[in-house]
């Protein structure tokens, strides 16, 4: 990650619980580039849970697969949970190009990523703050094999 500037990037994180998860990826990494999954423990982030994916990234071709859909985004988007499916299966179908660019970028920048985004589903607004982090291969630590992604989604809006 030459060049990723940890501290710059955490100053552009207004949201707490996504402030506080990126001080604990950064803890967990240690020297390192990026943590592995096995490095997390979800008793340590009790108030992100049902806001985590974790998203499995496969290879030849690349494709994501969530392998976590956190609770409160099956409620808060109202459209099933994901759990084991692929990014190119979510809904609504022009949705799901958005996020496989978002994780195929996260993958190859290497970086941790931050995002404000709004979009329309069945005549609401939804705005969300997201944060993408990957985690290292346990036997190849320059690899990426997951993103821990954090969504905090804002009160929706009717479109008017």
């Amino acid at each position: 990650m030459s060049g990723f500037d940890a501290d710059a990037f955490a100053a552009q994180i207004r949201h707490p619980v996504l402030r506080r998860m990126f001080a604990y990826w950064r803890d967990k990494a240690g020297a390192r580039n990026m943590p592995t999954r096995a490095d997390l423990d979800p008793i340590d982030f009790p108030y992100a849970l049902g806001y985590v994916m974790l998203v499995e990234v496969e290879r030849a071709p690349l494709r994501f697969r969530f392998r976590l859909y956190g609770s409160a985004l099956v409620k808060y988007f109202a459209d099933g949970d994901y759990t084991g499916k692929y990014a190119d299966q979510l809904l609504p179908p022009d949705y799901a190009p958005f996020v496989v660019a978002a994780y195929t970028t996260a993958v190859e920048g290497g970086v941790p990523r931050h995002a404000q985004r709004e979009m329309v589903i069945d005549r609401q607004i939804l705005n969300y703050d997201v944060l993408t982090l990957p985690l290292a291969h346990v036997r190849n630590p320059d690899e990426i094999a997951m993103l821990l992604v954090v969504m905090i989604p804002a009160p929706s809006m009717p479109v008017l």
